[in-house]
This record gives structure tokens, C-alpha cells and sequence, in this order.
């Protein structure tokens, strides 16, 4: 009962803060439908028709949550330990390409095939975050620079395979690679939808994603992004924690590039990811990269995503207020974290926190002063 209480707190921690900055998203993007003379409670309400207004459109918004879930996960690992890791793109297209190698030309039987390319899946996003991360430990590179370019180096990987070895001889010309064979489809698992099982894996890796911060190394993780020095003094190898880090959230990516092919498209497509990694930073900022709280994060982008065609269509509220209210969320989460260390150094002096992170900071100083004694 007690770890079901602390499971139930968490989600609240994580359900909370989101649903305050959507909020208020929400209310200035009102206002501004209000300005240019739209009813704001007509077009949500055609937005909200258009993501749940019938088990199909259920479905598609939930279709669209599951790489977002994914995706959410994987950036939130890296986040924690202070790993800016914006190639979710990337990884998510090296993970679908592997995946997809394993489907279409090994000689092994389905059944062997299935687990064979998740797990390539899951090496090709890890192997792509690994360069990044080999990058940084080794030369100090700024992995929100060799991730982003790594990105570029996928998206054209993918285009000069899809038009070229991997080119379905029978696809009349189209950039795609052949049908996988149906018995490594996933499931539909509601009728009349696309709804497929790969919904039933993103909940299990967020569980996962929950008792991950619990073990040994998860705590290391945190401890790295709150302060390397604290890390090294402490034990902890900074750069291989980084590696591995690095490995599981470009892994998790190429995860949900695994769900997408193999659930969705069955094909290699051009340009396959959509922008989802992109979109994923913003769902795990959202939720305070917090397990529980990606999937509501996830789900209000997916909601936003599909409904947000049907309101341009029924209202004639162009899409690009969808962007709008994602831009507004984010200047609310920037605003959140401004305020909660304004309050934290201000009026957080005697709470567990405050005194948690003035040990780090004393110890980074500490380790930071000896390291230049020491170079001097």
C-alpha cells in the first residue's frame, strides 16, 4: 500500500504542473482567437471533436501519443543527467533502418526475426546517441551541436537508402522499401482503428521508466546532471555514466522508430520520424521529465496534432495556432522553472532541497578549487 501511495504521488507530481502551464496556454491562446474574432470555446471544442470525437479519432490520437511517449522517455533520461540530447530525430531513424535490415534481408524465420529487430532497433538509436556521447567524453564536444548534425547525417542515410539499395523494386518508383511480411506486424488491438500494440510497450517502458530512477544507476544519472564534481568525488565515473546514459535514451528513440515501422507504416518511408523527436523535448519538459507525467504530456501534443486538423477544417482556425500553444507551454515551462529557483533561493532555506543542493554546489567549489591548486 505504501509504494502504491508513493506510485500515486508521483503521478499527481507529475499530472499537476503540466496540466497548470496547458492551462494557461490555453487562456492566452483564447484571448488571441478572441483578438482576430473566433468563439475560442468553438474551435477547442472542434479540436477536442476532433481528437476523441469517435473511436477512430481516439485511436489516431492515441497512434500519435506512442512515439511521443517513447521518445518523451528517452529525452528525459538524458535530461536528468544534464545531457541536451536534441537528436531523437536521428536515433529514431537509425533504430527503424536497423530494424528494418533485420526484417527484410536476414534469413531467419518470423518468429526470430521479431525480437531480433527490436533489440536492432534499440542498438541502431544507441549506437547513434554513442557517437555523440564518445564525442563529448573524449573531445569535449557539445552534443547539442553533434547530435543536431548527426540528425542530418540519418535524414539523408534514410533518403539514399529508400531511393537506392533498400528501394522496393516493385514500389513503382516511390521512395519506400518493401512491405515487411504480416507476421511482424503488431496487433490492432481496437477495431475499425490503427490502434496497434505498440501502446501496450510504451506504457511498460514508462513503468519501467518509474523504477529505472530507483536503481543504482539511475541515481547515478541524477547525481552526474546535478554535478559531475559531486559524481567524481563521490566514485562515480562521470564519462562512462555519460556513455551509458547517452546509450539508453538514443536506444529508447530508436525504440519508438521500431513501434512506428512496424506498428504503423511497415515500411521505410522518407523523412519517417515527422519532427517527433523535436516535439518529444518538448513533451518531456513538459511533464517535468517525470515517467508518469509524459504520457498526459504526450497525449495533449497527440491530441494537439490530430485535433488540431479538424478545428482548421470545421472553424477555420488556421493549424498554426497548434504551434502557437505549443510555443506558449513552452514559455510556461521555461516560466515554472524560473519562479521554482527564484523560491528555492529565496524562501527555500531551511527545506531538505535547499540544503541538499548547497552541499553540491560546496562540494563542486571545493573540487573545482583543488583541481586548479592542483594545475597550478
Amino acid at each position: 500500500m505504501h509504494k502504491l501511495g508513493n506510485i500515486l504521488k508521483e503521478m499527481m507530481k507529475g499530472i499537476l504542473s503540466p496540466f497548470i502551464s496547458v492551462l494557461l496556454a490555453f487562456f492566452v491562446s483564447g484571448i488571441l482567437l478572441l483578438l482576430v474574432g473566433t468563439n475560442p470555446l468553438e474551435a477547442y471544442s472542434s479540436l477536442l471533436n476532433g481528437a476523441f470525437g469517435s473511436s477512430h479519432r481516439i485511436g489516431e490520437t492515441i497512434i500519435k501519443a506512442i512515439p511521443f511517449i517513447i521518445l518523451g522517455l528517452g529525452i528525459s533520461v538524458a535530461f536528468k543527467a544534464q545531457i541536451w540530447n536534441i537528436g531523437a530525430d536521428g536515433q529514431f531513424t537509425l533504430g527503424a533502418i536497423f530494424a528494418m535490415i533485420v526484417a527484410l534481408y536476414l534469413p531467419f524465420s518470423n518468429i526470430i526475426k521479431m525480437p531480433l529487430s527490436f533489440i536492432a532497433a534499440f542498438v541502431g538509436g544507441a549506437c547513434w546517441g554513442g557517437i555523440a556521447a564518445f564525442l563529448k567524453t573524449k573531445f569535449n564536444a557539445n552534443e547539442v551541436i553533434t547530435t543536431l548534425m548527426l540528425n542530418y547525417i540519418a535524414f539523408y542515410l534514410l533518403e539514399w537508402l529508400v531511393k537506392g539499395p533498400m528501394m522496393d523494386p516493385n514500389g513503382h518508383g516511390f521512395p519506400q522499401t518493401a512491405l515487411i511480411h504480416e507476421n511482424l506486424r503488431l496487433p490492432i488491438i481496437l477495431k475499425g482503428t490503427r490502434l496497434h500494440l505498440g501502446i501496450l510497450l510504451a506504457v511498460i517502458l514508462i513503468i519501467g521508466g518509474y523504477y529505472f530512477w530507483k536503481t543504482v544507476l539511475g541515481f547515478k544519472i541524477e547525481v552526474v546532471g546535478q554535478s559531475p564534481y559531486v559524481a567524481e568525488y563521490s566514485g562515480i565515473k562521470v564519462n562512462k555514466t555519460i556513455g551509458i546514459t547517452m546509450c539508453i535514451s538514443a536506444g529508447l528513440a530508436g525504440l519508438a522508430g521500431w513501434t512506428e515501422v512496424f506498428g504503423l507504416h511497415y515500411r521505410l518511408l522518407e523523412n519517417i520520424s515527422g519532427g517527433y523527436g523535436n516535439l518529444a523535448i518538448v513533451v518531456a519538459l513538459l511533464a517535468g521529465l517525470n515517467p508518469f507525467g509524459i504520457i498526459i504530456s504526450a497525449f495533449f501534443f497527440a491530441a494537439l496534432v490530430v485535433g488540431g486538423n479538424s478545428m482548421q477544417r470545421m472553424v477555420g482556425v488556421p493549424f498554426s495556432l497548434v504551434d502557437v500553444i505549443q510555443g506558449l507551454v513552452i514559455i510556461f515551462i521555461i516560466s515554472r522553472v524560473i519562479y521554482t529557483r527564484w523560491r528555492e533561493q529565496n524562501h527555500g532555506k531551511n527545506t531538505v532541497n535547499s540544503i541538499y543542493y548547497k552541499l553540491i554546489r560546496k562540494f563542486s567549489k571545493d573540487e573545482y578549487a583543488d583541481s586548479t591548486c592542483s594545475t597550478r
